[in-house]
């Protein structure tokens, strides 16, 4: 027996940079992986985890794509309030902390120096 012969191929993954995503209405697509995006679900983890006790990164995620196309942290309140995730009975303070986190993050508040300083 000796090994196969075929070579390998390359594709679209070349750095770990993409990452496969099911949608909540059953469709499934491939995205880049956005730093902010990265900072973001961290930074929603460690707000999870101080509130809640938990390490959730598919919650994290929920939470970060809930956020996305909303303008302000009312819009966001309802937002998380009308979804599954509504069950949590989130606190408005804590509401308000997700939302200031994901607005420092999208806005460029962060620093990467401030964010490495903030995870240690």
């Amino acid at each position: 027996i000796e090994p196969a012969k075929r070579g390998r191929k390359t594709g679209d993954v070349k750095n770990g940079t993409k990452t496969l995503r099911f949608k909540a209405d059953g469709r499934a697509s491939v995205e880049e992986v956005d730093d902010t995006m990265v900072k973001a679900i961290d930074r929603i983890n460690g707000l999870l985890e101080t509130f809640m006790g938990i390490n959730d990164s598919d919650l994290a995620q929920q939470i970060w794509d809930f956020a996305q196309n909303k303008k302000n942290p009312s819009d966001f309140a309802m937002a998380i309030d009308e979804s599954e995730i509504g069950a949590f009975n989130f606190t408005d303070e804590f509401i308000f902390d997700l939302w200031a986190a994901i607005d420092d993050i999208k806005a460029g508040r962060i620093k990467d120096r401030d964010y490495e300083d903030e995870r240690l």
